[in-house]
This record gives structure tokens, C-alpha cells and sequence, in this order.
């Protein structure tokens, strides 16, 4: 359980000593807040400091006293928390932080009794404390609610309007141009289900709002806290409230069957848990994966919209109209549907059952839409052949035909949101909502690029408001997918991110849309990337650490990364730090772990001649791997070496013994048809076309070498494809060996020309290194071609050596030295800050420059 929040909440804004005391010092209270500001962040050890400093210099400091409990609390130390909120609570029976202090101890000690008593003396203290309910809920307290009533007729606070939303706003219905964020909640070492604080919330809440935008979006049901800390906002900015667009959840149906009757009934029954929620009449009991409590908040009047569903596989889409070709006209009491295919018909019924449920258990109705996107879209896209047409392609050329393509099926099937037709009972109206991206599927890439797929979409959804629900970039250094336009899928800097983001919001604006909501507000280190996905292992570890060549975890306007052990800056005014880290190698290797990097400070002797620095890694096995550098030159090395770290003056790189890299290219069999490159604009180091397929470097090969030969980690990001005039469209891919220089968090690597050291921060995936929070590196079993296995390591060997330019080797290693040892403490708690992109600020503007711009179709 974390405790974040109650002692954040209150706690820091006590600036005074106990009762009879003389009132502390000013520079007493500057160290409290900031102490707190540690404390919210995970830095305990840093939050301690500051407070012991506050106590020394004012010994009954209430907030320092608090921090001091909330600490010890934190650390499991019951009895000393015990002790410094009974000092408070001595001077101060009525501290509502004490009182909260206790009542969490009491929690912890299972004496359920006591912690209610205490929650609900917080509660007659502070009635709209959050905390207090949220554990009330968790004890099973239910609430007392004011009777339900409902309005004589069905209310509207939202509609669409032709091709935009309104809203109701002080008696006349007003135009509303969407300017959204997507909002997910999982912070570093938590699963999705695992949800902030209401503080958080409430932070993000402010922070979206003084962004500009005026839209929030969450795809499931998150605990009471988060709609209590949304209705505290908006009844605290009447004026300009946070609107709510959300969404509901579910999975793919068993067998592909959206008619199932199980599984409607279960996707019908979070439909209604999500309007109940919304309107504070809901009490969900604990359920594996999900939020529950007591929901007592009503936030309806600020409900802008629901989209319901997810992304759907197009596999599934089909398999469904296969097996159902004779559904396809529906009628509703508020939806119907003249014509469609059978998942259109089914979206139509689900839609009807969330909008029945509102209608006649509260008498309110608000604009409704399901998910949807490119894959899914119902424009034809000429370069995108099915499947079955591209194996007919290789049959009739001769190629090969025993691998089937593995990019889905992006234009076998569609779904059609303008095929939605409200009947008069529904006035709220209908919309589309699509996930749309500049850089994936192909087809945006290869027809016209993003300006032109929006035009395409908008002209066939005339009529009705079109909402890009989902699109953006990442500040990654990995690229997962590339782009004529520059707008890749990951390889930005900060930046870049930020000013990609506002031109794709711009663009939005100009194409007509109805609004857009960009992905995200934070980063969540819990996502998976198709390119990194089979190589970071376990899968449920990937939420202890951020994979720097994932792009999926780095979208966010908010930064969430490791806290950084030696301080911000560049190398200069890091060195004194870098100073206290202990020598890994001979004096001038040093290095450090984090939850992103390994982190290696190189120190050259005062020699101008030196060319090239080596450090080699020995990640999982000492006796295999190469035992010379790279182009077979200098020593034999006394152990075998996965990596070879190789820095110049002006480029550092990462290369891997060829049984070590993950993957390995093959060339694809030639077909006789037209063939089609990819102009890559604002390409990344080392990219390249051609007719190569990625494929796992499977079975591994254990062997020592001796023939200096080492890979490029090239990747394939664009798999080939073919039109369906048989025109073929080139693979596209990039060397992940190359590190960019700078400082963080963009760059990789570093000079301080005064003390001649060179700085590397090298991402783990790059290494092998498949879970740094448990200390596992990249394995498989022996013979296995069907994928990979994490292998548990003690500590990585390091050698090093460098090489004048005349070629001579001016050290190291003797071929009999042993190899150095890197090792460092696995976590299961990681150490992380949240921290503003430069994103934040470009996207205030641009929300501010909508504003003023005429933007509603």
C-alpha cells in the first residue's frame, strides 16, 4: 500500500511548530515542502534528509514530524511511525494527517475496526477528504447516497451537431472543438489495474488544464478517487471544466464470436458499471485487473462522450462476417442500420444496449461512438494487398510460399461508423472515433502520407463529427516504424516530439476534424513494442524499468524516468559524482545501473594519440563469444565477449558478436515486379533498403571466436509488402548500433574536454540484458528455434583497451588477466521522477492558438 498522497496532501502545508511552541524558523518550512516533493516522487532516502534537517532546526515542526511518520510508515517501520504521529496528535488531536498516519498503521496491523474508526474521524474532520473515503471504500464502508432524482424528460449536456460536438453551457448549446488527452495511470513498477492516489490525479487534473486542454479520455474504470478528484476540478473551474470522454473495456470474444452470449453479457455489464460510475451510483466489489469501491462522485454534467471497445484484430472482424454473411440491416429503439456486415451490425447493438442503459436508468443521453482504426478503415487502399493476394502474387512468380506475411491483414476488412444512424429517440448522436498515427499502417505511409489518409477519412465520414482519439509521437531512441514524412514511430528528441505533435495538431484543425486527443499524458513503462517484445523478459517485469527502444512507453507530455543517480547537467557538472562510483576496470572504467541505462564514464590518460577506446561485455557466458576486437586486431581477450562497446572521436557504437544478436537478416527471394523504395525523410544512422526479412537469430550457437567479426544491430521496421497492382514496396530498416551524441535525455553519449572522460549511456535491450530490475540476460534453450528465455546473471565481465591512431595498443588486457566484474542490486521498487517534456509547453500554445482559430467544421 502506498501512502503517498495522505501525508502530500496535508501534511506540507503545515508550516508550524506544536501547540505552545514558538514559531519555527522561516528556512524550516522551505526544506518540509520540498521534503514532500521527494517523498511523492519515491525518494525516501532524499525526503528523510530533509526532514531530520527541518527537525534539527525547529524540534516540533508538525509537517517535519508528519514526514518523519510517513516515512517510517514507508519503510514498514509501524512502531516509530506509531510514535511521531502520537507526538502530533498530542499537541494536535484534531491533525487530520496524524489521524490518517494512524489509521493506515491500523491497516497494516489488520486491526480493521480501529482503521475505520480512524477514517471516519479523518472524514468528520475533513468531509472531502478523498483518502479517508478511498480506504473507507477498500474496508467495505458503504456511503450514504441522497435519493436518486430523475428528470421529468431525457437530458442532454452534450451532442453532435452535423460535423462538430456541442455543448450545454448556461442555457444555449455551444460549439466544442475537442483539444484531449488520453490518460492512463500506470506508474512505474505498477500494472495497469494498480492506480494512483487521488493527489495524482488531482495534479494531472491541474496540470491538463493549465495545458489548455479541455478533454480527458480513460479507457476503463478507474477507482472513486479519480471521479471525485475531476468533480473537485471542475466545481473549482466552472468556467473552464475538464470534459470526459470515456471509454469501455474489453477483450477479444472466445472464438472470434461477437455474438457470443457470455461475453456480451459480461461486455453489458461494464457498460453499466461505467454509466452507473459516471452518475456516482455505483458500488464495485474487488475484482482481479480492475478499480472498485464505493462511487459516489456524479460526473455526468461533465461526460462529454463514450467510445466503447478497443482496437479490434482485423483477423477476428473477418472470421465474424465469414461465419454470419446474412446479418446485415439492424433497428433499435435508438440505433439502426440499414446495411453492413455483421460486426457492423453487432457494434450497433452494443452501442444501443450503452445508450438504453442511460436513457432509462437516468434519463441523460450523450454522443456515442466505438473504436476504430486505419486496419479497420472503409477507404480502399490500392497498396495494400490482402494475404491470400499476396501468395497468389509469389505462386504465379515463383516465390516463396511457405512463410505467410506477418503484418495483419490492413485492408481485408472494414468497419463503418456513418453506417450508425440515430433514430429520434436518440438525440445525442452518433461520431467516429479513430486511432490514427502519421506512421503505421503502410498504407498512410505509401498514399500520400497523413495529410492526405485525414482528407480520405474526413470526406467519406461527411456528415458526422470525425475525432482522431489517439494520435502522436514518442520521444524514444528506439524506432519501431519509419516514415517519408520524418514522423516516425520513435527517434525523436524532446524536441522534435514537441514540435511534431504540434504540427499533427494543427493538421488536425485544418483537415476538419472534430477534435483530437493526443496520446498521452504519461509515460507507462508497462507497454510493449512488436520489435522489442519477444527480447525483454519476463513480460510482467517490463513495469520495473523504462526500455529506452521501446517507443510505446515514451509518449508522454509528462516524462517518467529514472531518477537520476548522479544528478542533471552535462558530464562537467556530473564528474564530482561520477568521482564517488568505484572503478569497475584498472582505473578507468567506471559504471552505474539504472532503470534505463548502463551507464559506462571511460577516463583517458592525458595521450593525444589515442584513436579508439574498446570496452568489451561479457553478458552471459565468459568461454564463449569473440576473444579479439573488432577486425581481429590487438590481444587476445581473456574472455569471450557478447559486446564491444567501440568509441572514436566522433561516433560510439555498439556491436555484437554475431551469435549474440537477437536477430539476423535474411534476403528475401527477388519477384519480378516493379519495386517501389521508401524515401525515409529525416532518416535515423544507418538506414537501409532492400529485399531482407528480420527473423530471430535462432538456434543460439554457443562457440568461441577468434575471427574479430561482429554485427550491426540492424533492424527491419518496415516489413515488404506488395500493392495490389503487384507493385512491391521495399523493406525499410535502421542500425540500432549507433548512439547519438548529447546530453540527456536525447543523447547517448558525452565528452568533458577538460578531464578528457567520455560518458555512454547504453539502453539494456541493446546489450542483452532482458530484465535489469531481476538481473536476467538473453538466453535460449539449446536447439530451441520457437523464441527466447531470460537467464538469470550475477554480474556482467568488462575488458577494456585503447589504440593509438598509429595502430599501436597503448594498454590493456594482457591475455591472462582476468576479466573485471560489473554487477549492481536487482529492484522490485523503482526509483523514479516525474518530469514536464518540452511537449507540455508547445501543446499550451497550440491549444491556446485553436482557441482563437475557427476550427469547427
Amino acid at each position: 500500500m502506498r501512502e503517498i498522497a495522505a501525508g502530500a496532501l496535508l501534511g506540507m502545508l503545515v508550516g508550524t511548530c506544536a501547540v505552545g511552541q514558538a514559531p519555527c524558523p522561516g528556512q524550516a518550512n522551505p526544506l518540509v515542502s520540498e521534503a514532500w516533493t521527494h517523498y511523492r516522487e519515491d525518494r525516501i532516502d532524499a525526503a528523510e534528509s530533509l526532514f531530520t534537517t527541518a527537525r534539527r532546526q525547529c524540534p516540533e515542526h508538525v509537517g517535519a514530524t508528519i514526514g518523519a511518520g510517513y516515512v517510517a510508515l514507508r519503510r514498514g517501520e509501524l512502531e516509530r511511525a506509531g510514535r511521531e504521529f502520537a507526538t502530533v496528535l498530542e499537541g494536535k488531536p484534531e491533525s487530520v494527517d496524524a489521524l490518517q498516519g494512524m489509521a493506515l498503521i491500523a491497516v497494516r496491523e489488520g486491526d480493521e475496526a480501529e482503521a475505520r474508526a480512524l477514517f471516519q474521524r479523518v472524514l468528520t474532520l475533513a468531509p472531502r477528504h478523498e483518502e479517508a473515503r478511498r480506504h473507507l471504500d477498500l474496508l467495505g464502508v458503504p456511503p450514504e447516497r441522497s435519493p436518486l432524482i430523475l428528470p421529468d424528460t431525457v437530458e442532454l449536456v452534450a451532442r453532435t451537431s452535423g460535423e462538430r460536438f456541442e455543448v450545454f453551457h448556461q442555457g444555449a448549446w455551444h460549439p466544442f472543438y475537442v483539444k484531449g488527452m488520453n490518460v492512463g495511470a500506470a506508474l512505474p513498477g505498477r500494472f495497469p489495474s494498480e492506480f494512483p492516489d487521488s493527489l495524482t490525479y488531482a495534479d494531472w487534473l491541474a496540470d491538463i488544464a493549465e495545458m489548455d486542454a479541455n478533454v480527458i479520455r480513460v479507457y476503463t474504470i478507474h477507482p472513486p478517487h479519480f471521479y471525485a478528484a475531476l468533480a473537485g476540478h471542475n466545481r473549482t473551474n466552472p468556467d473552464r471544466p475538464l470534459w470526459l470522454i470515456h471509454g469501455v473495456w474489453t477483450g477479444l470474444p472466445p472464438d472470434h464470436d461477437f455474438g457470443d452470449s457470455t461475453w456480451n453479457a459480461a461486455f453489458t455489464a461494464e457498460m453499466r458499471r461505467v454509466v452507473d460510475v459516471l452518475h456516482g451510483q455505483a458500488d464495485l466489489p474487488r475484482r482481479p485487473g480492475h478499480a472498485a469501491g464505493f462511487y459516489t462522485a456524479d460526473v455526468s454534467r461533465w461526460t462529454l462522450a463514450y467510445i466503447i471497445g478497443r482496437e479490434w484484430e482485423p483477423f477476428a472482424v473477418a472470421e465474424y462476417d465469414r461465419a454470419n454473411p446474412d446479418i446485415t440491416h439492424w433497428k433499435g429503439r435508438y440505433l439502426e442500420l440499414n446495411r453492413g456486415s455483421a460486426t457492423d451490425v453487432w457494434l450497433a447493438e452494443a452501442c444501443e444496449r450503452l445508450i438504453a442503459y442511460e436513457t432509462e436508468q437516468y434519463r441523460q443521453q450523450r454522443p456515442v461512438a466505438y473504436t476504430s482504426w486505419p486496419t479497420l478503415d472503409p477507404l480502399h487502399h490500392p497498396t495494400e494487398t490482402t494475404v491470400a493476394e499476396e501468395m497468389a502474387f509469389r505462386r504465379a512468380l515463383g516465390g516463396d510460399t511457405t512463410r505467410l506475411p506477418k503484418e495483419y491483414d490492413n485492408d481485408l476488412v472494414a468497419i463503418d461508423p456513418t453506417l450508425l444512424q440515430p433514430t429520434a429517440a436518440f438525440r445525442a448522436g452518433v461520431f467516429a472515433a479513430y486511432h490514427a498515427y502519421p506512421y503505421y499502417p503502410d498504407l498512410i505511409v505509401r498514399e500520400g502520407g497523413y495529410a492526405r489518409y485525414l482528407r480520405r477519412l474526413k470526406h467519406h465520414h461527411r456528415g458526422i463529427p470525425l475525432l482522431i482519439a489517439e494520435y502522436g509521437v514518442p520521444a524514444s531512441i528506439g524506432v519501431a516504424h519509419l516514415t517519408s514524412s520524418g514522423w516516425h514511430h520513435g527517434g525523436h528528441t524532446e524536441r522534435e516530439m514537441a514540435r511534431i505533435n504540434a504540427d499533427l495538431t494543427r493538421l488536425l484543425a485544418r483537415s476538419g476534424m472534430a477534435g483530437g486527443i493526443l496520446f498521452a499524458w504519461i509515460d507507462e513503462w508497462f507497454k510493449k513494442s512488436w520489435l522489442v517484445i519477444d527480447v525483454e523478459l519476463p513480460r510482467d517485469r517490463s513495469r520495473m524499468w523504462l526500455s529506452r527502444l521501446n517507443p510505446e512507453q515514451q509518449y508522454g507530455m509528462i516524462a517518467v524516468e529514472p531518477v537520476p543517480r548522479l544528478g542533471d547537467g552535462p558530464l562537467a557538472t556530473r564528474l564530482a559524482a561520477w568521482n564517488r562510483v568505484p572503478y569497475v576496470y584498472d582505473g578507468a572504467v567506471r559504471m552505474l545501473a539504472d532503470e534505463a541505462y548502463l551507464h559506462v564514464l571511460f577516463e583517458t590518460p592525458d595521450h593525444e594519440t589515442i584513436d579508439t577506446v574498446f570496452i568489451g561485455l561479457d553478458v552471459l557466458d565468459r568461454h564463449d563469444g569473440q576473444v579479439r576486437w573488432p577486425g581481429r586486431s590487438g590481444p587476445h581477450l581473456p574472455v569471450g565477449i557478447e559486446f564491444a562497446l567501440v568509441i572514436t572521436p566522433s561516433d560510439v557504437r555498439v556491436l555484437a558478436d554475431p551469435n549474440a544478436n537477437p536477430f539476423r537478416l535474411q534476403k528475401l527471394t527477388a519477384l519480378r515486379v516493379p519495386v517501389s523504395k521508401l524515401g525515409v525523410g529525416k532518416p535515423p544512422p544507418g538506414t537501409f533498403t532492400g529485399p531482407y526479412e528480420q527473423v530471430y537469430n535462432l538456434p543460439r550457437r554457443s562457440e568461441r571466436r577468434v575471427d574479430g567479426r561482429y554485427d550491426s544491430l540492424r533492424v527491419v521496421t518496415n516489413r515488404r509488402r506488395f500493392g495490389r497492382d503487384s507493385t512491391e514496396y521495399a523493406p525499410v530498416g535502421h542500425d540500432r548500433s549507433v548512439l547519438l551524441p548529447g546530453t540527456a535525455p536525447d543523447g547517448s553519449w558525452e565528452v568533458d574536454s577538460a578531464s578528457r572522460a567520455i560518458e555512454v549511456r547504453i539502453p539494456w535491450t541493446l546489450i542483452n540484458v532482458a530484465d535489469p530490475s531481476s538481473r536476467q540476460a538473453l538466453g535460449a534453450a539449446p536447439g530451441d528455434t520457437t523464441g527466447f528465455l531470460p537467464v538469470p546473471i550475477q554480474s556482467i565481465g568488462v575488458v577494456a583497451a585503447m589504440k593509438a591512431s598509429d595502430g599501436t595498443w597503448l594498454s590493456w588486457p594482457s591475455g591472462s588477466t582476468p576479466p573485471a566484474q560489473f554487477t549492481w542490486e536487482p529492484w522490485d521498487e523503482p526509483q523514479w521522477r516525474a518530469r514536464r517534456r518540452p511537449a507540455f509547453d508547445t501543446m499550451r500554445r497550440v491549444f491556446l492558438e485553436l482557441d482563437g482559430m475557427e476550427v469547427h467544421p
